[in-house]
């Protein structure tokens, strides 16, 4: 018996065997005909989107060894978009431990991006428009990540909080005064703005008008220090950028005729002229769009309009150390940024063409001063770009209206790898419901009850417009021609301006002015001396006559001394 159900347990195992074999092998023939990531488990290399080189890179169609990027740090073997709208991205600020990113377009709002309370439907949770029909031109976040500088068209700038509140706004300046130095803010638009890296109380803002200003936010509106840029006429140049070093010791300055100046701080003063200026940094009547110092202070870099960038050393800053040309640059926002170590300088480069064009994201050593790679990220221009060090994420803002952060499963950290792997909340049909008109007859007017009268006076007496109540005293300094109380001056007026007009018998305060004018008369003169009536007063009858009597005998009772004998007054009476 015991070998009969063995055996049947044998042919049970061998059945099912089988059986797993043939599925196993139906599920092969069905997968070779989808898709390689079909069916496959979700780690880490199928939840992040792969960036499709072969489309990205050229006409061949050969892909890109990732196995390179990663050779030299590059996080950029995946991507995600983040869509602003359709204007193009002209400014970017992520804040110093990467959980909040912004992003500034020409539509002149600024979009809050969360890292980790976003979902892989990558919306962002709050937008603003810090001024109304101005583009947004630099986004900057503090050294401490709770408040960010914003930039635009207009001619003052703002500071807001972490959440979008304005926190403080700088003066504007009068534009009809001709020395700028005797006014207290700008008189044309803005063109850039940083922090002072080495005091939160100070930010430095670059003006159209040709003047950089300090600014201390902690004191009052006015600005604190005046830098004006040096041209080759008489007349203004407006500043295109402006940057200050990572040790607050100098200030840099980019103008429009293609000078680029530097100007040194001690003691938290800038001298009034610039201590190292080179005219013909670049081409005159263009946008050099960005100035940025290394984490040294000793190396510049100025991305130029003339489709240029450079490099310098500040200790020798009569020539560039290297020109890097062909980098094709359309907007006075663009960026060249050096990568967190130091090692690689980065830019973007515009096209005209958006449907044949490539945007591309271009990426050179900084010790052998060559290029290493370019990078193709869209059909648009790349105009913004930045190197998060605590993300290892590069955060590309492109003239499409797309925001790419690009990163790599194994360097990169948090950013865009919390997001993408949250699913969005399944929508439930619990969720919605029909929404219709709730009618309420009884809220109408018809079928409203009658107040109590008593109520409605209550109410009115309530009331201060309906009871006409009198004005209060004033308290305080004095609002619409009334005198207010609150200093010595106005208790004078108060006591000059007294009247005792309610006091005062009007018949005769006018009897006071009777004698006058029978000898002056102002009104009626000597031609209605004689046709004029003769006045004519009615005479006293007894009862008025004793009144008086009456009147005079109260008085001398009131005013009788205390020890008078009360017999007297009351015989008289």
């Amino acid at each position: 018996m015991l070998a009969k159900l063995e055996v049947e347990k044998e042919k049970k195992e061998a059945e099912a065997a089988k059986r797993k074999e043939e599925i196993a092998q139906t599920t092969q023939e069905i997968m070779a005909g989808l898709p390689t990531e079909f069916g496959m488990k979700k780690d880490d290399k199928l939840v992040h989107k792969k960036r499709n080189r072969s489309a990205l890179e050229g006409q061949n169609g050969n892909g890109v060894d990732v196995n390179l990027y990663r050779q030299m740090n590059l996080p950029v073997t995946c991507e995600i978009v983040l869509a602003h709208g359709t204007k193009t991205i002209s400014a970017m600020a992520l804040d110093p431990k990467g959980g909040r990113l912004l992003t500034g377009s020409y539509d002149y709002i600024i979009k809050m991006w969360d890292f980790a309370g976003m979902t892989s439907t990558l919306q962002s949770f709050r937008e603003m428009e810090p001024e109304e029909g101005h583009l947004i031109k630099q986004i900057r976040y503090n050294r401490k990540g709770g408040k960010f500088l914003c930039i635009t068209g207009y001619r003052c700038a703002s500071i807001f909080t972490r959440d979008g509140v304005r926190e403080y706004k700088t003066n504007r300046g009068d534009m009809y005064i001709h020395d700028l130095q005797h006014t207290v803010g700008h008189v044309a638009s803005l063109t850039d703005g940083h922090w002072n890296p080495k005091d939160e109380t100070e930010i430095l803002t670059a003006s159209e008008d040709g003047t950089m200003r300090i600014w201390d936010i902690s004191v009052e509106r006015r600005s604190k220090e005046y830098i004006k840029l040096k041209s080759r006429t008489a007349r203004r140049t407006p500043v295109t950028s402006c940057a200050f070093s990572p040790n607050g010791s100098m200030i840099a300055g980019a103008g429009r005729l293609g000078s680029l100046q530097i100007w040194e701080r001690k003691a938290g003063r800038t001298g009034p002229r610039a201590k190292k200026r080179v005219m013909n940094a670049h081409e005159p009547q263009t946008e050099t769009s960005c100035v940025t110092f290394a984490s040294d202070s000793r190396t510049l870099i100025s991305r130029g309009g003339d489709g240029t960038l450079k490099v310098w050393d500040v200790r020798k800053f009569k020539k560039p150390l290297k020109v890097f040309k062909g980098l094709p640059n359309l907007y006075p926002t663009s960026d060249a940024v050096f990568s967190p170590k130091g090692d690689y300088i980065i830019t973007g480069t515009s096209n005209r063409e958006e449907k044949t064009g490539k945007g591309e994201l271009v990426i050179f050593s900084r010790k052998d001063l060559k290029e290493m790679q370019r990078i193709r990220i869209s059909q648009s221009s790349v105009v913004r770009v930045m190197w998060n060090r605590r993300l290892n994420q590069i955060m590309c803002g492109c003239a499409d209206g797309a925001t790419r952060v690009l990163y790599d499963p194994n360097m990169s950290k948090n950013g865009a790898l919390l997001c993408i792997k949250k699913k969005a909340k399944k929508k439930s049909a619990m969720d919605f419901g029909v929404f219709q008109h709730i009618q309420n007859p009884h809220a109408l007017p018809l079928f409203a009850e009658t107040q109590n009268p008593k109520r409605l006076r209550v109410k009115a007496r309530a009331d201060p417009i309906q009871s006409k109540k009198p004005l209060e005293p004033m308290k305080g300094e004095g609002v619409g021609g009334r005198i207010g109380v609150h200093n010595l001056t106005t208790h004078l007026l108060q006591a000059i301006a007294k009247t005792n007009v309610r006091q005062e018998d009007p018949r005769e305060a006018l009897l006071a002015y009777d004698e006058k004018t029978k000898n002056d008369p102002m009104f009626f003169g000597n031609a209605y001396k004689h046709t004029q009536p003769k006045q004519i007063y009615a005479e006293g009858t007894e009862e008025e006559e004793e009144n008086e009597e009456v009147k005079k005998l109260k008085e001398k009772i009131s005013s009788a001394p205390l020890g008078a004998d009360p017999e007297s007054y009351r015989k008289e009476w």
